[in-house]
């Protein structure tokens, strides 16, 4: 699955014209050890694109070797059409037409801030006014157009990212590459930087491939996100499509908490399918509007629930066992509620399971209440059993 740029369709470029980057079958090997295993990735002009994925997936191996850095043991990659790996081919990485942030921030502190945004550019051959313009310019684009004549010793953490930022923008690349930028920052300041990343990806007009582990970084900056599993792509889409729509228990997990029930699929209707909770003799789960609906009588899977699809509401004592009886609705108790400024963060024991639920921080929801946690058919998530049949 590629999404095309808004910037590539604006221009009415042609498919080809379009794409950025082009992997093809790419397999990196170390000794006995596959870290990236067949990958086949197509990023096109003005995209920002999101690698995520656990610790030991292959998304750095797999980010460095775009830039040159990581030699392929199999498959291609091609930037801007032209190739730069495959079979007898290595174009070194300052051949290459990208620019690279790294986790480190890499900051000379023998230079100022202005020199180290200058650096590239004058290894570009640029002198005189047009390299103090471009610098000048980059500076004030990242905000640090006054600490231009400071040395990186004397920048706070969140500065030296921004100056190692500007430093790769400054070059003006056709690629810009980052792994895990922010790791080092804390939380405020990965957020600020986070925004700031964004908005220069769009004011430079450049095409982006951004590595994290981190799924609120993925989801909120990339037009798309590559989920990356033991080498391989376990899912790629939208944001928002990867996050309410996964298509494996491994991306629904990643991406956010869920509630997971082991079903089969009771009966198929218009518009709806009925599922039999198998921890829970005698529930069913209403599932509709999905595409992903199950529509085949006896296949089996799990019923998935994100802690925010569940409506709440505080029971009194008689109103528990009434509201059991509905579908899809579960009655429990309260048994955890932390709250963590915007939200609060619930257990709910039903008897058959505890389910994770999140509820808007203004609720006035506490430990010992008994609610009942309602879901709409059209939210409950279903994923087959590996290998099955919809």
């Amino acid at each position: 699955m590629t999404v095309q740029s808004k910037a590539a369709i604006s221009a009415g470029s042609s498919a080809v014209d379009a794409v950025a980057l082009q992997a093809q079958d790419v397999t990196i090997r170390y000794r006995d050890v596959t870290a990236v295993d067949r990958l086949s990735l197509t990023v096109n002009r003005g995209e920002f694109v999101a690698l995520l994925g656990p610790s030991g997936c292959g998304k750095t191996t797999f980010l460095r070797a775009i830039a040159g850095l990581n030699p392929l043991s199999a498959g291609s990659i091609a930037i801007d059409g032209r190739p730069m790996a495959g079979h007898r081919l290595h174009v070194p990485p300052e051949r290459r037409p990208l620019n690279m942030v790294f986790q480190s921030y890499a900051i000379w502190p023998h230079l100022t801030v202005r020199e180290n945004v200058g650096y590239g550019v004058r290894g570009q051959g640029i002198r005189g006014r047009e390299l103090a313009d471009r610098v000048e310019e980059t500076l004030a684009a990242v905000g640090l157009l006054h600490y231009a004549d400071r040395y990186g010793t004397e920048l706070s953490g969140g500065q030296q990212q921004r100056v190692a930022v500007a430093r790769a923008l400054a070059t003006r690349p056709f690629l810009m590459l980052y792994d895990e930028p922010l790791s080092n920052l804390d939380a405020g300041l990965r957020e600020q930087v986070r925004e700031q990343i964004v908005d220069l990806h769009h004011r430079f007009d450049t095409t982006t491939i951004y590595v994290t582990h981190d799924q609120a970084e993925a989801l909120s900056m990339a037009d798309r996100v590559v989920l990356m599993n033991a080498g391989r792509i376990e899912q790629e889409a939208e944001p928002r499509t990867l996050y309410h729509q996964p298509s494996s228990e491994f991306a629904a997990r990643f991406v956010g908490p869920i509630n997971a029930m082991p079903a089969t699929v009771a009966d198929v209707g218009e518009g709806f399918t009925n599922v039999a909770l198998l921890d829970q003799p005698g529930r069913t789960l209403r599932l509709g509007g999905s595409e992903r609906r199950p529509r085949t009588t006896g296949a089996t899977g799990q019923a998935v629930i994100r802690p925010e699809y569940f409506e709440l509401t505080r029971l009194g004592d008689t109103s528990g066992d009434e509201a059991a009886e509905e579908r899809n609705v579960f009655v429990g108790e309260v048994t955890r509620a932390a709250f963590v400024g915007s939200r609060i963060q619930c257990v709910v024991a039903t008897g058959a399971m505890d389910l994770a639920v999140e509820v808007s921080g203004v609720r006035d929801i506490k430990r010992g209440d008994t609610v009942s946690l309602r879901v709409d058919p059209s939210k409950v998530i279903w994923l087959d059993e590996p290998g099955g049949e919809q």
